[in-house]
Order: structure tokens, then C-alpha cells, then sequence
């Protein structure tokens, strides 16, 4: 896989090479499929944001067809083309997703724009489908401050939804809450408020305020009154964010109890939506920790246990056991420290605590019998 310089002499006549990331024209072209580029770093951003998965389908979808074939054949190929767009428009879509939640918003811009290219050619140019690409390029390009880009994409979902009053609650809530991170970062924190608080009546509407999927409508919401500097505010947000991941997480658990083999997540989230969480978890539990560091009451030790408590919750989900059981540990140690051996804090968190390591004991005991 590399860049290669375009010979302008075997350039077709009145073929205009675009680059895939800017849209300049480009000056390189990739030697694994049709792609082209205006400078190296281009190509690199491209290949390892998304081009490195999909290069072999863009061959496919963009060579010609060696002989044109009978209506049928023809009729044929044409379904198997959109099938494999299909299929590379949620490649596409995950991929971006993945590298938002990371904070890698440069490579999340190629995933989200070839996203884009791909909803457009399978529903056309004004359909509803196309807004959560429109929604993917505006949150990267607010990751990477260039707001002005970000709002014109924001804009172009907006206009997209108004003219398609079915597009729903969730695409909604993912509008406004996108809106809510652009007012922010211009600092129009009323403005901001407004649309995080939209974002958590839309989402209430379509998972319910206790769900899981409503928790980052909150967290927004609650990191406007953090930098606001209104702490008590962003706190009681905060603490709505963690109730429902240990509403959900020890939910989780109890279903799990008794079923033998590795622990496996529920189907309410999706991976990137726990790799979110997981985010989020971190954010909380580390602003708990430098808030309260000088606080040394009950009630300001038991939130940074609760940070911690959710925090372990989260990575024994995704399957980081060690590390998940080593935060718990500590949160079990601060709880048994602070409201005692009887609250239903302390008493929760050691059953679960012993519960994983109970299920960790028995795996590790049946991989030594396998070995």
C-alpha cells in the first residue's frame, strides 16, 4: 500500500482526479484501489481511518463490468453492488463512531465522509438516511475546533429532518446534543443548555429517562455547568449519569448470575456506546477525585467511590477484568471506610465484587484444565 504520483500523460481526456478527503484536486493516486489524493498526509489519514478496510470493495464497486451482459445479468450485478454498498456504509458508519469515542477526530473524518458518499448513492441526494453521516462529519470537525464546518453540517441535518417530520426522536436528540457541543465550544452556554436540555427530552422519548442511552444527554448537559463553574449543578447531572449505569450494570450481573461461561453484554448498547460510557465513567470519576480531594467529608468520599464503583462496573462489561476488579477493590475499600459494612452501598458492590471474582476463578480453573 502506498501513494504514487498520477501519470498526467495516461490521464484520460477530461478526467478530473479529486482528492477523497478535501475534495482538491489531487496530484497522487493509491496503488491498492481508485482512490486519489492531493498530498501524502491525506492518503495516510485516509488509509488508516478507513480505505485499509474497504479498498477491496471500492475495486469491485468501481471497476466496469468486462462485458455488458443480458438485462438479468445486468439486473443482478446491480443488486450485488448495492448489497456490498449496504454493507460498507455501516463499516463506514462503526468505523467513525469508534475513532469519535476515542477522540481520534482526524481519522474519524474519512469513515464519516465516505459514509456520506455511500448513503447519497444508495438513497439519493435529499433522504432522511443520510443525517447521521451529517451528524459523524459535524462531531469530528467539532473535535478538531473547526466549528464553522461543524455548524454547516449541523445545518444540513436540520434542513435534512425538518423536511422529514418521521425521522424520529433519536436522530432528534443526536441533533441537538451535537448542537449543544457547537454552542459550547462558542460559548453560548445559554444557547447550549437549551439544546442539551431538547436533546434530554428527545431521548427520554425514545428510551426512557432511566435508560442507558439517555445517560450521555446528561453528561453534556452536566459538563456545561462544569466549565459554567456551577458545580453543584454539573454534580446532580453527574450523579444522574452514574444511577443509570449502575441501575443498568447491576442489572446486568443479577440477569448473568448462575449462567455458566464468560460474562457476555446485554443488546440494549452497542460497543461503541460502551466505549462511550466507558469515556464518560472516567470523566466523572476523575472530576469527583480533583474536586473533592480537599473535601474530606463522608458524602464527598462516597461520590469518588461511586466514580470508581461505576468505573470497574463498566471495564469488567467490556471485559477488562483485572483492571475492572482492582478498581472495584478499591471502591468496596472506600465504601467500608466511609458509610460502614451494613449500608446497601458497601453491601452491593462486595456481592458483585465476589460474584466476579467467584466466575473468574471458575474460568481461570476450567483454562488450566483445557491446557
Amino acid at each position: 500500500m502506498s501513494a504514487l504520483p498520477i501519470n498526467q500523460l495516461a490521464r484520460p481526456k477530461g478526467a478530473k482526479y479529486e482528492c477523497e478527503v478535501c475534495g482538491k484536486s489531487a496530484t497522487l493516486r493509491c496503488s491498492e484501489c481508485p482512490t486519489y489524493y492531493c498530498t501524502q498526509e491525506h492518503f495516510d489519514v485516509d488509509w488508516r481511518g478507513i480505505r485499509n478496510l474497504i479498498a477491496q470493495d471500492i475495486v469491485v464497486l468501481r471497476e466496469r463490468p468486462k462485458m455488458i451482459g443480458s438485462e438479468e445479468e445486468r439486473d443482478r450485478r446491480a443488486e450485488e453492488l448495492t448489497g456490498i454498498r449496504r454493507e460498507l456504509l455501516e463499516i463506514c458508519t462503526g468505523q467513525a463512531q469508534k475513532f469519535l469515542v476515542q477522540g481520534k477526530y482526524e481519522l474519524a473524518v474519512p469513515g464519516a465522509l465516505q459514509s456520506l458518499k455511500f448513503a447519497v448513492e444508495l438513497h439519493g441526494s435529499e433522504a432522511v438516511e443520510l443525517v447521521p453521516s451529517y451528524l459523524l462529519l459535524a462531531e469530528a470537525n467539532l473535535g478538531l475546533r473547526r466549528l464553522k464546518i461543524a455548524e454547516e453540517f449541523l445545518s444540513l441535518a436540520n434542513w435534512n429532518i425538518l423536511k422529514h417530520p418521521e425521522a424520529g426522536s433519536s436522530m432528534m436528540s443526536n441533533l441537538q446534543r451535537n448542537f449543544g457541543r457547537l454552542y459550547a465550544a462558542q460559548q453560548r452556554y445559554n444557547e447550549a443548555l437549551q439544546a442539551f436540555a431538547t436533546d434530554i427530552y428527545h431521548s427520554s422519548l425514545e428510551f426512557g429517562p432511566e435508560n442507558i442511552r439517555s445517560a450521555p444527554s446528561y453528561f453534556h448537559m452536566g459538563r456545561v455547568f462544569q466549565s459554567h463553574q456551577k458545580a453543584d449543578r454539573a454534580s446532580n447531572f453527574y450523579g444522574k449519569v452514574v444511577d443509570i449505569y449502575i441501575m443498568f450494570l447491576e442489572r446486568w450481573l443479577d440477569d448473568s448470575e448462575g449462567i455458566p461461561g464468560p460474562l457476555t453484554p446485554a443488546g440494549d448498547i452497542t460497543p461503541v456506546e460502551v466505549e462511550e460510557a466507558v469515556e464518560i465513567a472516567k470523566h466523572i470519576s476523575e472530576y469527583r477525585a480533583k474536586r473533592n480531594q480537599d473535601d474530606l467529608t463522608d458524602r464527598a468520599r462516597v461520590e469518588v467511590a461511586e466514580g470508581r464503583y461505576v468505573l470497574g462496573l463498566l471495564l469488567m462489561y467490556t471485559r477488562d477484568g483485572a483492571q475492572g476488579r482492582e478498581i472495584l477493590r478499591s471502591a468496596v475499600e472506600a465504601f467500608l471506610a466511609n458509610v460502614g459494612t451494613d449500608h446497601p452501598k458497601t453491601t452491593n458492590a462486595q456481592h458483585y465484587l465476589e460474584m466476579l471474582e467467584q466466575r473468574a476463578a471458575r474460568e481461570q480453573a476450567m483454562a488450566e484444565q483445557a491446557a
